[in-house]
Formats: structure tokens, C-alpha cells, sequence
């Protein structure tokens, strides 16, 4: 029978518990942001080291030349597919602000017609919807005109500069970033006999084993996924001769990486939309691209996944979104991560605690 745990221990446990959990969000909230490129460099030395050692012996041994040329390469490589996708997005949005105005009367016409469908569906005098849509566009339009446009620009420029200041910060990170990992491929072995000699070795290896597990195969899947459904959804636009297909395709493939959401998000309210507007073709393969996506997805979780992150979705998904909330953006990936730290430390502190070891602390 299992010993049961004295009113000490389970204060212990508690408390430790306690200061685990608020470690952990401290050192995410206000550590981490500085310590980021860093880290990244870290694993992406750990996910090159047997490209370099491979290539070193080209070089008698020297393994920054063999990493800086491994970089170099996978920076190139990185910048050309970021440059494709920049180059088709600009082009997308420069045509659109070029054919604006016709895109405006495309959009009024729809509008007319969707809102004489809708008179039709609920038995309204011919135009009511329309006049009622028109009402609301003049409210918006005058509570622009009321000094609304003068707010907007004062907005505008208050977001312009910590943009621009934030953009040249995320520039100097990746260089930095770059730069750490030549200079880490040299010292990995190092790094690994300070983790085995450390006075934290035990703690290091439980956090190192659980945060593998999740980045080796979670956040590999879903990165894939994410890539195959997004150009999916691109393919499937640009067959229906969408403008604008590289630009909502990859956002269609953000979304669904989104927890709750998947693409159907987006695609299903458009093939309603697309349907009420008698283009049956166009709906049709928004529709068949959906569920493409809704299977590989579930084909790729289950048949990858599975449970060899062992977290159940359900918590998964509560780590995400209470990532969401309090790390913002970024707690899509840091909120199963601080999750895992401290699944990792907690579990830990229990073996201790059985074990004795903190008997006399």
C-alpha cells in the first residue's frame, strides 16, 4: 500500500509547487524576451550538430567554418522563400489598392444583391435590407467625419514608431541569433558536460527530456501541418482564379493553427457566402478544400501525435490559451512550454518529496 504523505510533505509539495509555477511565468514574462536568441540558437545548434561534424572533417576539424557555411546556406535558403512569399503578397496587395475602386463597386453590387436575397428569405418590401445596410454605413461614416479620422491618424502614428522600432529589434535578434550558432557549434560538448556535472543535473534532464518530447514532435507536427493545409488552401485559390491567393492562403494556414479555429474559420462563411451568390463552382471547392484540410489534420495529429507528447488535448489546448492570455501572441508556443517546465519540476519535487530527500529541509 502506498505510504500516505504527512501534513509536512504536503505543504512542501504545495509550496513548491507554488514557487515552480511562479518561477517559471516570471522568468517566461520578463526573462525569456531577453534571453530568446539565445535560446533559439541553442536548439538550432542542437538540430545542425551532425550536418557540422559531418562537414568539419572537410576542414580538419574546424567546426565554425563548417557552421558558418551551414548557416549561410540555410540563411539563403530561408531568405528566398521568405523573399517568394513577401514578392507574391506585395504584388497581391499592390493590385489590390490599384483596382480599389472597382473592388468598391464589386463589393456594393454583392451587397445589393445578398440584401435582396435576404428581402426575399424574410418577406421584406424589395430594397428594406439594402436601405437598412445604407443607414449603418452613414452612422460609421459620420462618426468618422465627427472627428473620428483625426483619432485614427493619431493612433496611426502612436503604433508607427514602436513598429518600426520593434521591426529593427526582431533584425538585430536574428543576427544575433545566427551569429551564436556558429560559435555554439563549437561548444556543445562543453555545454552537455556542464549540464552533467551541475548541481541542478536531475532537474535539467527531467525539464530537457519533457521539453524534447514536445518540441521534437508537437511543435514539428503542427508546423507541418500548418505548412501543408496553408498551401492547400493557396492551391485551391488560385484554381478559382482568386487575386489574392498567396496572401489568404497562408493567412487561412495561420489560422488553423490557431486552437479551435482550422480553416473552416474562414473557408466554410465563405462558401455560405459564395453559395448565396449562386457561384456553386467556387463554393464547391472552398468546401472540398476544407475537408481536405479538417483530414490532414486529423490523419497527421493521430497518426504522429498520438500520445507521445503525453499531454491530452484537452490540456493542450488550455495551455495554449492560457498561454494566449498571458504571455499574448507568442503563448501559442510558450504556454505548452512553461506547461512542460512545470509539469516536469512539479513531478519532480514529488519524487523527492516520497523519496525523502527534502525530510530534513
Amino acid at each position: 500500500m502506498k505510504e500516505q504523505w504527512t501534513n509536512k510533505q504536503k505543504l512542501q509539495y504545495l509550496a513548491g509547487a507554488a514557487v515552480i509555477v511562479l518561477t517559471v511565468y516570471l522568468g517566461f514574462k520578463y526573462i525569456f524576451p531577453l534571453a530568446a536568441p539565445f535560446v533559439i540558437a541553442y536548439l538550432i545548434a542542437l538540430i545542425i550538430e551532425k550536418p557540422v561534424n559531418a562537414l568539419s572533417k572537410v576542414f580538419r576539424g574546424r567546426k565554425m567554418i563548417a557552421s558558418g557555411i551551414i548557416v549561410f546556406v540555410f540563411s539563403a535558403i530561408l531568405c528566398t522563400v521568405l523573399g517568394a512569399v513577401i514578392y507574391f503578397g506585395i504584388a497581391e496587395i499592390r493590385a489590390f489598392i490599384k483596382n480599389y475602386d472597382y473592388n468598391m463597386v464589386a463589393v456594393r453590387q454583392t451587397a445589393a444583391r445578398i440584401c435582396f436575397n435576404i428581402d426575399g428569405w424574410l418577406g421584406l418590401a424589395d430594397g428594406q435590407c439594402l436601405e437598412f445596410v445604407c443607414r449603418c454605413m452613414e452612422q460609421f461614416e459620420k462618426a468618422i467625419s465627427d472627428g473620428g479620422t483625426s483619432q485614427m491618424m493619431t493612433k496611426v502614428v502612436s503604433v508607427s514608431f514602436p513598429a518600426v522600432v520593434k521591426t529593427i529589434t526582431v533584425v538585430g535578434s536574428v543576427i544575433i541569433c545566427f551569429i551564436s550558432v556558429v560559435f555554439l557549434s563549437t561548444s556543445l560538448d562543453s555545454v552537455r558536460n556542464w549540464k552533467k556535472t551541475s548541481c541542478f543535473h536531475r532537474e535539467i534532464k527531467a525539464v530537457g527530456d519533457s521539453l524534447h518530447r514536445l518540441i521534437d514532435v508537437y511543435f514539428k507536427i503542427e508546423l507541418l501541418i500548418m505548412a501543408v493545409n496553408a498551401t492547400l488552401c493557396t492551391i485551391a485559390l488560385m484554381i478559382i482564379k482568386n487575386p489574392y491567393a498567396v496572401v489568404i492562403g497562408i493567412t487561412i494556414g495561420i489560422v488553423d493553427a490557431l486552437p479551435i479555429f482550422g480553416t473552416g474559420t474562414v473557408l466554410l462563411p465563405w462558401a455560405l457566402f459564395e453559395l448565396v451568390n449562386k457561384n456553386i463552382t467556387t463554393a464547391a471547392v472552398l468546401v472540398t478544400v476544407y475537408v481536405i484540410t479538417y483530414f490532414v489534420r486529423e490523419i497527421m495529429e493521430s497518426k504522429c501525435l498520438g500520445d507521445r507528447v503525453g499531454i491530452s488535448p484537452f490540456i493542450m489546448l488550455m495551455a495554449i490559451f492560457l498561454g494566449l492570455l498571458v504571455y499574448g501572441l507568442f503563448g501559442f508556443i510558450l504556454g505548452p512550454v512553461s506547461f512542460c517546465i512545470m509539469k516536469a519540476l512539479i513531478l519532480y519535487l514529488k519524487t523527492e518529496i516520497e523519496r525523502g530527500t527534502l525530510k530534513n529541509t
